[in-house]
């Protein structure tokens, strides 16, 4: 046994001295859940490491609370989980491996086990694929808690791709993918003051340069860029791969390849494998056909190139890009550091802590990626000005998988781009949701419905038809329209020539269904006052009051009613 009797007694004496929020101590009775005790040693070995505990313990037998010595009957090697005891279980649901030992130990006379956990060390622990860490009392995703997850990864003073291989030379690199990443560092620092000695440089200045070298010695990140096919083995256990397969629509393997390294040669030949289509549509208001490509070059190698950038090697799976007739899915192991793609959207704040940060500095230095934390954002607004469905990610089972839609799903939605280029963002992101079925809140539809962009009662909405928003766009215009005023007047005077003599009311009631409708009340009765007493009466001499201004009664004067005769030949009324 690692520990004697005694020096077990020891740590639980030290153990019933702290208090009952400690991350990485806790305290049962019988829980033997399995499922239960693999989170508790993944959350808990990542709190161990962000609290700097070399390890974990969890202690049956103890009341969490009061700390009262009960006992236990909690045995682990009779534990059995699909026929294997539980510390073996424990091994095949926990990545990485730790080390956790069971201990059992009498303490005042009643039986206690003790659960030792290892810290995690380098990158977190995780349970059936998810990161979990113990805050206070509470289990919780890893990913809510960035500033404990950059503890972990800072647990050595650089992180996995900054760290340099010894036995690794420059004869490891591939000399395309070198002068490749030379030139384009170059081009990175062409307006430096340095940039005419860049090209007189030797090859490991370059390197030490660029990140790509420490101290003359070759980092992993050089071996995952810019490494011969044969020189992965020099960074295993991780798999610096990058795998397309093709399948059609039940799923079936049609065919597929596999590109290791260098990667940064990879990128354009896995999109050379890429059915890129031009899709033809013809939009409703015009003759000419709109051509898009399936998908863009520039949104493809930045999906790739984030798989690559935050990849977490030590899981050992590679990258997967996987081609449907409508769709590709791009996928790399590990949690994404924002937290969620709205965090990534609704700010320009880079996330605390990054896997890779080494890695990545060196593809900011030879310009496959503009600015780290940047390229999500600028995905959504170039499919949005080519006028395609919004890139779609799942972040669930630790993986990051983005599926870029390769068809035209609502020709509505693409109408509505075109017709409305000063969307902003968050609206195209909505509108791309709507024309998906998936589900916005009331406010957001409010949102759009001002704008004219969606049809159809909540929830059930839809896309709305640049056809019918153009008629109803008409129609708006038609009811705010006003006649012109040689209308009215000829109005007027036929009205006056049936009737013998009218008041302004009867003028006003005549009227009012042809004036604007954006006119109030108080303005149509004063356009009906000007009309009669400043033009027809006064400057045209059509009409007079034969009564009081007060309650009038408007006549046709001899001018006006030559005028209405003028204008209706064909009336055989005597005015």
């Amino acid at each position: 046994m690692k520990y004697s009797e005694e020096t077990l007694q020891a740590m639980v004496k030290d153990f019933l001295g702290y208090p009952d929020e400690i991350s990485w101590l806790e305290f049962k009775v019988n829980n033997d859940d399995p499922e239960r005790i693999g989170k508790y040693a993944a959350g808990m070995a990542n709190a161990a490491c962000a609290a700097k505990r070399s390890f974990a313990y969890l202690i049956w037998g103890i009341k969490d609370k009061t700390h009262e010595i009960v006992g236990t009957h909690f045995d682990p090697d009779n534990q059995k989980i699909g026929g294997q005891p539980l510390p073996i279980w424990l091994k095949t649901v926990l990545r990485p491996e730790l080390d956790i030992g069971f201990y059992p130990v009498v303490y005042e006379g009643k039986p206690l086990v003790v659960m030792e956990i290892e810290a995690a060390y380098r990158q977190p622990i995780a349970f059936r694929g998810t990161e979990l860490i113990r805050v206070g009392s509470s289990l919780t995703v890893l990913s809510k808690q960035p500033s404990d997850a950059a503890k972990i990864y800072q647990t050595v003073g650089q992180d996995w791709t900054a760290e340099v291989i010894p036995e690794a030379t420059v004869d490891d690199l591939d000399e395309e993918a070198l002068n490749m990443a030379w030139a384009r560092y170059a081009e990175k620092h062409a307006s430096d003051a340095f940039a005419d000695e860049i090209k007189e440089w030797d090859t490991m200045t370059f390197l030490n340069k660029s990140g790509l070298a420490y101290r003359g010695k070759l980092t992993r990140a050089a071996i995952i860029l810019l490494g011969k096919p044969e020189a992965a083995s020099l960074v295993a256990p991780a798999v610096p791969k990058i795998t397309w397969q093709l399948l059609d629509d039940n799923k079936m393997p049609l065919d597929y390849q596999h590109f290791g390294t260098p990667l940064l040669l990879a990128i354009d030949k896995v999109f050379a494998r890429i059915r890129n289509l031009t899709l033809r549509e013809m939009p409703s208001f015009t003759l000419f056909p709109v051509e898009i490509p399936q998908y863009d070059v520039w949104v493809f190698r930045e999906a790739l190139h984030n798989c690559i950038g935050h990849e977490d090697w030590l899981r050992c799976c590679g990258i997967k890009v996987t081609e449907y007739s409508d769709r590709l899915v791009i996928a790399n192991a590990g949690d994404f550091a924002p937290g969620s793609i709205a965090n990534v959207l609704s700010s320009n704040e880079m996330p605390d802590y990054f896997r890779n940060r080494h890695l990545l500095d060196v593809m900011v230095e030879l310009k496959m990626i503009d600015t780290i934390g940047s390229g999500i954002r600028r995905m959504f607004m170039t499919q949005g000005k080519r006028m395609m469905p919004m890139p779609d990610y799942d972040l669930s089972n630790n993986y990051v998988t983005l599926t870029l839609t390769g068809k035209i799903l609502n020709m509505h939605y693409v109408e509505l781009l075109m017709q409305n280029p000063d969307l902003q963002l968050g609206e195209i992101i909505l509108l791309d949701k709507v024309q998906k079925g998936i589900s916005i809140s009331r406010e957001e539809a409010s949102r759009l419905r001002r704008r004219n962009l969606i049809e159809g009662r909540y929830p059930k909405i839809f896309p709305a038809s640049v056809v019918a928003k153009k008629a109803s766009e008409e129609q708006t215009y038609i009811e705010h329209k006003a006649f012109d005023e040689k209308f009215y007047i000829q109005s007027i005077l036929e009205y006056i020539c049936v009737k013998g003599q009218a008041s302004k009311a009867d003028i006003l009631s005549l009227l009012r269904r042809h004036f604007s409708d954006l006119l109030t009340e108080k303005q149509q009765a004063q356009k009906v006052s000007n009309l009669l007493c400043r033009k027809m009466a006064r400057k045209l001499g059509y009409i007079k009051n034969v009564a009081n201004l007060r309650h009038s009664q408007w006549v046709l004067t001899e001018t006006g009613q030559e005028e209405c005769r003028r204008n209706n030949p064909s009336c055989k009324r005597k005015c």
